[in-house]
């Protein structure tokens, strides 16, 4: 049997043809020869210092913290103690206080933690301290709908914030910006004026003249989800960006998988000739079961319980319910036969789970599917399942819908997407992928938040890095389709990313995954 560790690998993706450098350098050639410009020598590599792990346990939770240094690394002048930028009701755990200081420091810092953990905390004090410094705050990340809840997330913390995507702007001049990757690369490529004075940023890339407006006292850049650096299309975005920033910018790079975590501080190291921190903990304040439905079989089997323990008995049985049931062909990446539940079979088993999360009161859950046609096609297969929402909660849901659509043309209003989600959404089931118009993603985002949803089918961008509280996570497949040979739902990412998403501090006392 496959070693049950393989299926959370993060970073198993083959490698590019190209070092990020390398990359990054001919692209800054391929610009010089265009405008007739003398290139440059180019600059060798520096050497780079690693530190042996620090291994600590404080009130049992385990923290591992070590640092790449340049060969030639001088530590900061020491400066007069200031008061802190932010502070909490709560006392920080082990690996915030270390991130803090890096950040205090005014060094690089990558955090590795679960989600729920508490990460956002260090880039909450990343942007305290560029604010109380009097400098403009960028923090991007990698999907719309993450940005729009960041958005709405800190403005509840800090008074002058904007959003910038490729759907809407506001509030421009802010102090603290919100954008997606993309929107500040351009940016950065135009040389806008707009981050002269920025000192926080989720960014990629800035042009020359940029750089040289950067070039001055140390600006700051703090990435969310920086394991989105292995997405096969977008992932370069990340690394041009963090490669041809100017050096004079310090980084905090977040996130819940990235098990090279070595590897990446050295290359910060080598790329912008300053200290990397790494603070690493896999302490989680939440247990996370694992279940698995059989098609066309009973029950639930619990293959991972809570202290984390692999139950190879259930496995196996589980494993064994699977020949049941009608079925048709399909054929697996390393072309062996397998059988997969046809799709009358697939809707009766997608109902049953539905109701053991019914009947267990497991919800809210996010059911995950890897089209937009199948998220739809299993939100509609409940439309005649029994509500979810009392009487109440469905006017609410109709009046915020309502209020929402007053912004759309009347030809938007009428698409069947808008007309053909709204009983559903009263019902409490609602749908979420890229395919919808932006303003009924975000109303489903919202209602999911704050309670109004129950039951949600989502595609995989929904797992990136966005904090919607759920007590169970649902997959209904566990191979993609993406134009490689077929991969594993675990293998992508998505997997992983998803699993914490349902849960999050005193949300439930435990997660469960199915």
């Amino acid at each position: 049997m496959t070693d049950i560790d393989e299926l959370f690998g993060a970073f198993d993706e083959a490698p590019a043809t190209q070092t990020p450098d390398e990359r990054g350098a001919a692209r800054k050639r391929s610009r010089s020869e265009d405008d007739g410009a003398e290139r440059a020598p180019p600059q060798p590599r520096p050497a780079v210092r690693v530190t042996d792990p620090v291994k600590e346990d404080e009130r049992g939770r385990n923290v591992t913290s070590f640092a790449a240094y340049p060969a030639d690394y001088a530590a900061p002048a020491p400066r007069p103690p200031r008061p802190a930028a932010r502070t909490w009701p709560f006392e920080l755990d082990g690996f915030q206080r270390r991130a803090v200081a890096c950040i205090d420091k005014t060094e690089s810092v990558l955090v590795s933690a679960h989600t729920s953990a508490g990460k956002t905390v260090c880039a909450e004090y990343a942007i305290a301290t560029a604010l109380r410094d009097g400098q403009r705050v960028v923090y991007t990340s990698p999907i719309k709908a993450l940005s729009n809840q960041k958005f709405r997330d800190l403005q509840e913390i800090f008074s002058d914030v904007g959003l910038m995507t490729g759907d809407i702007t506001i509030n421009p001049q802010a102090s603290c910006l919100v954008m997606t990757t993309e929107i500040l690369r351009s940016m950065l490529y135009r040389g806008s004026e707009l981050v002269r004075e920025v000192k926080w940023v989720a960014a990629r890339r800035p042009s020359v003249r940029l750089s040289t407006q950067l070039a001055g006292p140390s600006s700051q850049v703090v990435y969310d989800e920086i394991h989105y650096m292995r997405d096969r299309e977008r992932g370069v975005v990340w690394e041009e960006s963090i490669i041809l920033l100017p050096h004079t910018v310090r980084f905090v790079f977040l996130s819940a998988t990235i098990p090279n975590a070595r590897e990446f501080a050295a290359w910060i190291c080598q790329t912008h000739r300053q200290a990397c921190h790494v603070v690493y903990t896999d302490y989680r304040p939440t247990p996370l079961v694992h279940y698995v439905f059989a098609s066309g079989g009973e029950g639930l089997h619990l293959v991972v319980d809570e202290a984390g323990a692999f139950r190879e008995a259930n496995f196996e049985t589980a494993m064994a319910c699977l020949g049941g049931g009608a079925t048709a062909p399909d054929a697996d990446d390393a072309g062996k036969r397998r059988r997969r539940p046809s799709g009358r079979q697939a809707e009766t088993d997608l109902k049953r789970i539905v109701g053991v999360v019914r009947q267990q009161q497991w919800q809210p859950a996010i059911v995950f599917a890897f089209s937009k046609a199948q998220c739809e096609r299993n939100a509609v297969a409940l439309k005649d399942e029994p509500s979810f929402n009392a009487p109440d909660e469905a006017d609410v849901v109709e009046k915020v819908y309502a209020s929402a659509l007053e912004a759309l043309s009347d030809d938007d209003k009428a698409l069947p997407q808008v007309t053909t989600l709204l009983p559903l959404l009263k019902r409490g089931i609602g749908i979420h992928h890229g395919g919808l118009l932006p303003i009924v993603k975000e109303v489903v985002e919202i209602l999911f938040q704050e309670g109004f949803l129950k039951l949600l089918f989502a595609t995989e961008t929904f797992a990136i890095g966005i904090n919607m509280p759920a007590r169970t996570v649902v997959f209904t497949e566990t191979r993609k389709f993406d134009g490689a040979p077929p991969r594993a739902s675990q293998r992508s990412g998505a997997f992983r990313l998803a699993r914490p998403r349902r849960r999050r501090i005193s949300v439930a006392s435990k997660g469960r995954l199915l």
